[in-house]
C-alpha cells in the first residue's frame, strides 16, 4: 500500500512540475520550463548530454547515440538560438566508422572565440579496448570543425564527462577519469586547450566523473560519482589549482551510483544536478549551496520516471541569469532540456 501511495504522489508532483509556472521567464515562456530536444524514438539510445551557451544566448547541446551506420556510437548535436521554439534538428558532430564515440564535452573560449569539443574513443590495443580523449575545435560556434586530434597519448584509459573549468590565471582544467580502475583526475593546459599535463589523480579506486568548481577562496572543490556504500558521493579539496588533492572524504550528497555535476552561480552560490537517491535514478534534482558546498538545500526534484531513470545532467547558468539542465530522459528514451532559476530551486516561488 506504501508503494502505491508513493508511486501516485510521484506522478502528481511529476504533473505538476510539468505545468506552467507564474514566474515570466525573458524569452517569453514560464519557468520551470522543460522540453525533449528531439522527439522520442529519433535516435537510438541517445546518452551523456553537454549543454552550453554561445554567443548572442544561443545553446548547443551534444550527446551520443548509435552512429548512422551502426554498430558504433556517434556524437550529435542540435542548437537553440534565443527567439527559437524548438531545437533544431538533430546532426552528426562528430562520427568515427568502426570505432563508438562517448561521453562529449563542451567548452566555449570567450577570449578566442572558440568552441573545442572533446569526447572519448574507443580503441583496439592488442587484445584490450581502451578509450582515447579527443579533441577538436570550430571557428564558428561548432558549424563546422578542425581535424580531430588525441589529447594526448599518455590520457590512454581516460574519459571525459563534465565541463572544463577555468581558473583567474587562464589555466584550462578538464576532469577525467577510469571505468577500469574508477579513479578520478584532472588534467592542466596553459594554452587553452592545445597542450595537457597531467593526470593528476584526484582520488583512486572509489570515486569516478568528477566535477569540479573555484571556491571564495579560490581553492578548489569536487564532487564525484560512486557505486560503492555508504553511497554518498566523493567529495575532495586542491589548494594548488587542481596539481594535488587532499581531504577526500564523503559528502553529504545522496549517490547511486550515477552522474552529477556542478556549476557556480554569478552570486557565487553553487547548483547541483543529481540523483537525490542512494538507490534509483528515477528521480533527478537540483540543489544549491551558499557556503561553497559544505551544505545543500534540499533536492527539489524536475523530473521522475518511476519506472525507468532520468540521468547524466549537464548544467549550466546563462548570461540572464537562467539555469539550464540537459539530461538523459525516460531511460534513454531522449535528451530533456529543463530551465529554472535559484529561487524556484531553493521553494522560494
Amino acid at each position: 500500500m506504501m508503494m502505491i501511495k508513493r508511486y501516485f504522489a510521484v506522478m502528481l508532483l511529476t504533473l505538476i512540475i510539468l505545468s506552467p509556472f507564474c514566474v515570466e521567464a525573458e524569452e517569453g515562456f514560464s519557468l520551470p520550463h522543460k522540453e525533449l530536444i528531439f522527439p522520442v524514438g529519433d535516435l537510438t539510445s541517445p546518452h551523456a548530454p553537454c549543454i552550453v551557451e554561445l554567443p548572442d544566448g544561443e545553446l548547443f547541446a551534444v550527446w551520443y547515440a548509435l552512429g548512422p551506420e551502426g554498430p558504433v556510437s556517434a556524437i550529435w548535436g542540435s542548437r537553440k538560438s534565443r527567439d527559437a521554439k524548438e531545437w533544431s534538428k538533430p546532426s552528426l558532430v562528430n562520427y568515427s566508422p568502426g570505432r563508438s564515440n562517448k561521453n562529449p564535452v563542451l567548452y566555449f573560449d570567450k577570449e578566442r572565440g572558440t568552441l573545442l569539443l572533446f569526447w572519448a574513443e574507443e580503441r583496439r590495443w592488442h587484445k584490450w579496448k581502451r578509450d582515447m580523449l579527443r579533441f577538436k575545435i570550430s571557428k564558428d560556434l561548432g558549424r563546422t570543425w578542425d581535424d580531430a586530434r588525441d589529447v594526448s597519448n599518455k590520457f590512454r584509459g581516460f574519459l571525459s564527462r563534465n565541463h572544463p573549468l577555468k581558473l583567474d590565471d587562464g589555466r584550462l582544467l578538464l576532469p577525467i577519469y577510469t571505468d577500469w580502475n574508477t579513479s578520478s583526475a584532472v588534467i592542466i593546459s596553459k594554452d587553452g586547450g592545445l597542450t595537457w599535463d597531467g593526470p593528476r589523480y584526484i582520488l583512486y579506486l572509489f570515486g569516478t566523473q568528477p566535477t569540479i568548481i573555484q571556491r571564495s577562496d579560490k581553492n578548489l572543490f569536487t564532487l564525484m560519482r560512486t557505486g560503492m556504500p555508504p553511497r554518498l558521493a566523493w567529495q575532495a579539496v586542491s589548494r594548488n589549482d587542481g596539481y594535488d588533492w587532499t581531504e577526500q572524504r564523503t559528502s553529504r550528497v545522496d549517490n547511486p551510483g550515477a552522474s552529477l555535476e556542478m556549476v557556480k552561480l554569478k552570486n557565487g552560490h553553487i547548483a547541483l544536478a543529481f540523483n537525490d537517491s542512494k538507490t534509483t535514478r528515477s528521480e533527478i534534482s537540483l540543489a544549491i549551496s551558499s557556503d561553497d558546498g559544505k551544505t545543500w538545500s534540499r533536492g527539489r526534484m524536475i523530473d521522475c520516471r518511476p519506472q525507468n531513470s532520468n540521468c547524466y545532467p549537464s548544467i549550466i547558468q546563462t548570461e540572464d541569469g537562467l539555469i539550464h539542465v540537459v539530461y538523459v530522459y525516460d531511460g534513454r528514451s531522449g535528451i530533456a532540456h529543463f530551465v529554472t532559476n535559484e529561487e524556484w530551486i531553493r521553494g522560494d516561488i
